[in-house]
């Protein structure tokens, strides 16, 4: 199963998020701790924020922040945003009950592909941005890491 490059992009950035909430964070430190250009997360943004993913915050001030707390952001949610191909889990849906087949051997394996789909965005939704940046069973930071570490070292 792979994903686009802009989905792994937007999971970086909301791991930089997650790691200051429910601080804002400027867009130039995330593309300074993350790689990215600025170009390119406000590109992601405009998805990330239509879907209730970031809320961007206005002013001297400003910049972004996880628009929920990061353990109830799951990766499943932010697939499904950036994916298309994922959203409401239509392939695994329409392998599952499709009509579309020629033979026996394309049903069994169009439902096959469709109960792959599923556990993989089943897996997904069990994921969370806290499991990303935080240490295993602790809710801490991982240890030794200063308080806001750089989110590159994570990823």
């Amino acid at each position: 199963m792979r994903l686009t490059e802009q989905t792994r992009y937007a999971v970086r950035v909301l791991a930089a998020c997650a790691l200051v909430h429910p601080d804002v964070v400027a867009v130039k430190k995330v593309a300074a701790d993350t790689g990215l250009t600025e170009f390119t997360i406000f590109k992601l943004l405009k998805t990330a924020t239509r879907a209730g993913l970031v809320a961007s915050v206005r002013g001297r001030n400003g910049g972004i922040r996880l628009a929920m707390e990061p353990d109830c952001l799951t990766l499943g949610s932010v697939v499904r945003a950036f994916e298309l191909r994922f959203q409401e889990c239509r392939p695994a849906q329409q392998m599952l009950d499709s009509g579309f087949e020629r033979d026996r051997i394309d049903k069994k394996l169009n439902g096959m592909i469709g109960q792959g789909f599923a556990a993989f965005l089943e897996t997904m939704d069990n994921m969370t941005i806290a499991d990303l940046v935080l240490s295993e069973g602790s809710g801490q930071p991982r240890a030794g890491e200063p308080p806001r570490p750089d989110v590159a070292s994570l990823l």
